[in-house]
Order: C-alpha cells, then structure tokens, then sequence
C-alpha cells in the first residue's frame, strides 16, 4: 500500500486551491505564488500519481475524468486531515479549528430557530474556533454533510438518506401571500381554483414536488430561495409561498396579504443534519449538541 508524504498534501492542497479557483491564474491570489510555481507544482503532483490532472493552455482550464476523482478524494482527506489536527490542537484544553455550518435560507426570523442562542454560548466558552456558515439549498446542504464539507446543516427534512442522520428541529408553515399592489389584496373572496388564474411564483429548489404539486397554477415566475420568493411578491404582480414568519413584518408593515388558501399551504419540518459516522473536530462535537439543546429548552413547535 501506498503511503502518503507530506509533500503529496502539499501538492494536494495546491491541487485543491486551483480547482477551487478554476485555473492557474485565479488560484494566485489563494495560493500567494505565481502562475510558474503553481504549474510546476501540478507537473511535480501528476509525476508522482502518473496520470494527468488537468489540461491547461490556450483553450483554458478543465479536469480530466481521472482529475474529477482525484479532486473529490483530495477534498475529503484535507478536510479530515484537518478536523483531527483541530482536536490533537484543542488537547490544550481550547477549542480551536473551524466549524463548518449550512442553513437554508431565512431561518434566522423563526422564533424557534435554535441556531443564533446556540452560536452566541458557543463563542462564550474558552475558544479560538472560526465559524464558517453556507446559507444552500437543502440538496446541495445534504451534499456538503456527506462530503464532510460542512459539519452539519439545518434544512427541511424530505426523506432519509444514507449515511445521515436527521435531529427534528422546528416546523416552519408555509402560506400564500399578494404585495400590496396586487388585485387580491385585501380580498378574502377569492379561494380555490379562481386561485389559479392569477400569476404564481414557482419555488424552483422544491423541483419536481412543487412542479407536479401546482402544475395547474399559472407559473409567471420562479424563485430559489425565500428572498427571492419575497421580492417578486413585493412588487404586486404575482402570488406566492412565503414561511409566515418571514412574511409576518411585511404583513404588520402593510406590504403583503395573506390571501385564504388553506389547500396550497405548505409544512416544512426542519432537521439538524449531521453525518451518520461523526469523526468531526472537538469544537464541531461540541457545537453540535449545543443546538440541539436549544431546541429543548425552547420546546417543540406545535402541528
């Protein structure tokens, strides 16, 4: 079996960095070298694995199917690599390292939220962790766990998957609202299928579920994430799905309706996602439990 030397991380890391960067040139600025330097690097890495990595020239950067591979397994060992030295650094008795965060997006209104409580007595304990946290979809958050990309993510639970584990959070209810400008507002008249025939936004990273579920609404648009959902109801042209927490201060404010269609409403019950086999850091298997007793501490969101 091969073994691996420190100068093969290195490489890999460069490796990694000009993936990341899409070519040579962009991975400068990352890599604080020269263009020379990182190509000798990439001659040096693809001599010592004998295939080649990537092509590279007039016609730009691109990866070989056998650089895909080697990119994806690259990835997942340095970020290993690196959580575990976290843990040997915090045998200091200090949480050190990063913890990798992912949330769908426009949580932070719900008042069961457990993830603001639990980072503020995080960051009070004895600690020089760095927190990174990725606003996603929940695909690509569901993604990024199993790839140990991220520690753990909250995102709507859909259905199991391998290899993940789901802890029930909160339940976030999902109603139709009009801006203020829109013909329906103000309205409670309108119910049922008369719904239809007004312009509807799509949410398009529910994909198929919410194609087939309103495929006999009049889609004008379509929206991939809550802010973009909000701000084309703002505008008074079309009717759409909005998490009632969110659209609770637009209501107050005057700016949106909450129009009466109990048949289109939507529940989203959301999960901390963590991976099945957790070899995290010390600092992300201490954050992890931490909002997880948030949510008993603040108690359930009644259906």
């Amino acid at each position: 079996m091969a073994r691996i030397a420190d100068v093969d991380i290195r490489l890999l890391r460069v490796f990694r960095a000009v993936v990341e960067a899409g070519g040579f040139a962009a991975a400068q600025t990352v890599l604080d070298t020269s263009t020379s330097t990182i190509s000798l690097h990439m001659t040096e890495l693809e001599k010592r694995i004998g295939f080649t990595l990537c092509h590279r020239g007039r016609s730009g950067f691109s990866l070989t199917d056998r650089g895909y591979l080697v990119y994806d397994h690259a990835k997942r060992m340095i970020n290993s690599l690196d959580d575990h030295f976290d843990s040997i650094i915090t045998l200091r008795k200090r949480l050190t390292g990063k913890v990798r965060l992912g949330t769908v997006d426009s949580l932070v209104s719900h008042p069961q939220s457990p993830l603001v409580r639990a980072l503020q007595k995080f960051n009070k304990l004895d600690n020089d962790v760095e927190l990174q946290l990725t606003v996603g979809d929940r695909s690509e958050l569901e993604r990024k766990v199993l790839a140990n990309e991220l520690h753990a993510a909250i995102s709507p639970f859909v259905r199991p998957i391998a290899g993940l584990d789901f802890h029930r959070l909160m339940v976030e209810r999902h109603k139709l609202y009009c801006g203020v400008s829109h013909p329906l507002f103000g309205r409670t008249d309108v119910v049922g299928k008369a719904l239809s025939t007004f312009p509807f936004i799509l949410r398009s990273h529910h994909g198929r579920a919410d194609e087939e579920r309103f495929m006999s609404m009049n889609v004008r648009a379509t929206a991939n994430n809550m802010e973009a959902m909000l701000t084309l109801l703002l505008t008074g042209d079309y009717i759409g799905l909005l998490p009632d927490h969110l659209a609770e201060t637009w209501v107050q404010k005057g700016e949106l309706w909450e129009l009466t269609a109990p048949d289109l409403a939507h529940v989203s019950h959301h999960s901390l996602v963590v991976a099945s086999k957790l070899d995290i850091s010390t600092a992300a298997a201490t954050l992890i439990p931490q909002i997880l007793s948030e949510v008993n501490l603040v108690g359930m969101v009644k259906e």
